[in-house]
């Protein structure tokens, strides 16, 4: 069955009809675009009723950003996966993460203006999207630390996460074209590592 009942007595999605769902969310996003996708067209397009929805998710936002984490995780775009041994392995391979092509990474482009726009949703992508990776970073950069690659006490490492991923959130408002990976690179090799650690900048 899709659903099984939980102790509550309230029948819950199994993983596999969750994931169903999550996959039909991102196609329609991509379809159409975020403005137009609406609660009753996903559940007409994944046959189950809007309520089932509103039950796991709450809302359209919190549905469309747990999709875009989903196909993420499922296409192995984690950051956690991240360990070279060093310093400067770690943060190129982070900025490859950033970069990394995906047509569904276009698809839910759509969301931008709606983001600009409404809070509720740009706090559900902080939750459900951004928090992981700064998350991630910090205990890309602790390990760094425990290496002695970074002093503990540096104070750009509580400032890492706006040198990088500033620029990669905001090169597009700022100047009308998104960050390229030369850029990025540029910003890693002339900003961050110099001051994190000048000796892995040399590397």
């Amino acid at each position: 069955m899709a659903e099984v009942l939980a102790a509550s007595g309230r029948r819950k999605l199994t993983p596999e009809r969750e994931r169903e769902l999550l996959r039909v969310t991102a196609e329609l996003v991509g379809e159409v675009g975020y403005d137009q996708v609406t609660m009753a067209v996903i559940a007409r397009r994944a046959k189950c009723s809007t309520a089932t929805l509103y039950r796991q998710w709450e809302s359209k936002p919190r549905l469309v950003v747990s999709a875009w984490r989903a196909h993420e995780a499922e296409n192995g775009r984690d950051l956690t996966q991240i360990d070279t041994g060093g310093l400067h392995g770690d943060l190129k391979g982070v900025v490859r993460y950033l970069m990394a092509g995906d047509p569904t990474k276009d698809a839910f482009a759509s969301m931008s203006a709606a983001l600009v726009q409404d809070e509720d949703l740009m706090e559900i992508v902080r939750e459900i999207l951004i928090h992981p990776i700064l998350r991630d970073l910090a205990q890309l950069l602790d390990r760094a630390v425990a290496r002695g690659e970074i002093a503990a006490d540096n104070p750009v490492i509580a400032l890492a996460p706006q040198i990088l991923l500033g620029p990669w959130l905001v090169q597009d408002i700022l100047y009308g074209t998104p960050a390229t990976p030369e850029l990025m690179e540029t910003i890693l090799d002339t900003v961050l590592l110099p001051a994190l650690a000048p000796q892995a900048a040399t590397l």
